[in-house]
């Protein structure tokens, strides 16, 4: 739709609806279509996605920010909101219609699986691929182009992938969540005896005896068969505080 007629279009349904001194500006948001701004008493429209949707789109994202504006702040989109939605004809469904079209984002990321992750912002951390894994893996990390083309993303940039590359190619083979482990190098914690309840981009969060430990993959050893099965037996023949067991009613 063209943007000066949502502009009018948006205005004229202001007044419709009683908002007198309210107004309408255009942004450059590129994910959301609309925002309510109840201190400047202001509706925004995204100047980019307004341009894409047809106008039915943005009479329905105008109606959604004006029952905002009816409804007053927070009130989010609660009941009250969706009812005063509806009756002013919107549809009131939270979100922008899948089918709509959105913004073509400027950066792509790119695994060497092939899947892709986009951003509307320039990437300031390394990122691995979601779809690859839940959980962040080197193997996975994307590549960035911007526009269709690869770019330098700065010095720091490098220098966390250079690290995270290292980690990688120093422990190859990560150890799974809930190995029995033990934290080697020097300090208070040297030695300690844990779980791997979480692992990071270069460490594993281990859970002791001592409480939650962040140790570097290079300082964590898996512990032998044998050691995990008298941690066992040991835990099992603990008694059981009376103060901590669970007690009902």
């Amino acid at each position: 739709m063209d943007v000066e007629a949502a502009v009018a279009m948006a205005e004229a349904l202001l007044a419709e609806h009683g908002l007198r001194g309210w107004g309408v500006v255009l942004d450059r948001a590129q994910k959301r279509a609309g925002i309510c701004r109840f201190d400047r008493h202001r509706i925004g429209l995204s100047r980019t996605l307004t341009a894409l949707h047809s106008e039915a789109e943005v009479r329905e994202t105008v109606l959604h920010e004006v029952a905002h504006a009816l409804t007053g702040p927070g009130h989010g989109h609660d009941a009250r909101w969706r009812a005063t939605a509806r009756r002013i004809g919107s549809t009131g469904e939270r979100l922008v219609a899948v089918t709509a079209p959105r913004a073509p984002a400027p950066w792509v990321g790119t695994c060497p699986a092939g899947h892709t992750a986009e951003r509307h912002r320039r990437p300031e951390r390394v990122t691995a691929c979601g779809v690859c894994g839940p959980t962040f893996d080197a193997a996975h990390v994307l590549t960035w182009r911007h526009h269709g083309r690869l770019v330098d993303l700065g010095e720091g940039y490098r220098a966390e992938l250079a690290r995270i590359s290292g980690a990688g190619a120093a422990g190859a083979s990560r150890l799974p969540v809930g190995t029995l482990v033990r934290v080697r190098g020097a300090g208070r914690f040297a030695g300690s005896v844990g779980r791997i309840v979480k692992r990071g981009r270069t460490r594993y969060q281990v859970a002791t005896a001592r409480g939650l430990l962040a140790a570097p993959f290079a300082l964590v050893e898996a512990q032998s068969a044998a050691a995990q099965s008298a941690a066992a037996e040991s835990a099992a023949a603990e008694p059981v505080s009376r103060a901590a067991a669970p007690r009902g009613r």
